[in-house]
């Protein structure tokens, strides 16, 4: 089994590890523990840009080479402003999209976001995902409505992907992993990405804008 995985920040609190990226769960405000998960894939997705690209380090306040999960959290808050949710929490890849490009600029980093909004078989999904993370980008994934099992905790829920396994039988055996509340998720490629009617999911991932290499 071949992986590829980015090198996503892992959170620690003392000596222990607490996180494969960030945590909902670590806010202290309900209501930002139930529908932080937004904001904590555009924190992520800041702390990773970060420590990977040297022309990204505004993006992330804290240290880049060991994250704290006290620090982490600052940058879920600040991210929770740009990435409010509301009633029915935050839905909405396009708005996600902009609001991470807009967060961004404001610290002088000019990304555009690349959408899979909808795919019609499941190879363009994979090799959506593949492209993505062969070239170094994290994927911002909604999961609005899934039918299968393993992520029936997942629907209406924001989770980054960071990588995949695959071997010579190809979609067949992918897995793709991702992080999850603060947990490194695994997923069958094949189940994540299945087109069925009852399945909605959305994917955005950014890519620096060529004027600005």
């Amino acid at each position: 089994m071949k992986i590829k995985e980015l090198k996503f920040p892992v959170v620690f609190h003392e000596e222990s590890m607490v996180g494969y990226g960030g945590n909902q769960e670590w806010f202290t405000e309900i209501m930002k523990q139930r529908a932080g998960c937004g904001c904590t894939s555009g924190a992520n997705l800041a702390a990773y840009y970060a420590s990977n690209f040297s022309a990204m380090n505004s993006v992330y306040d804290g240290n880049r080479e060991s994250f704290s999960q006290g620090e982490y959290l600052s940058a879920m808050e600040k991210m929770y402003r740009y990435m409010t949710p509301g009633v029915m929490g935050y839905p909405y890849v396009r708005k996600f999209g902009n609001q991470f490009v807009k967060f961004c600029a404001e610290h002088g980093i000019y990304l555009e976001p690349v959408y899979c909004l909808k795919f019609n078989k499941t190879e363009d999904a994979v090799a959506y995902m593949k492209e993505c993370i062969d070239e170094g980008h994290p994927i911002a994934l909604l999961i609005l409505f899934h039918r299968a099992h393993s992520l029936k905790e997942d629907n209406w829920h924001w989770v980054t992907i960071t990588g995949y396994a695959e071997d010579e039988d190809g979609l067949e055996n992918l897995e793709v992993i991702m992080s999850n509340c603060g947990e490194r998720q695994i997923v069958k490629g094949s189940e994540l990405f299945e087109v069925h009617r009852r399945n909605t999911i959305r994917m955005v991932s950014f890519r620096f804008q060529q004027e600005h290499l």
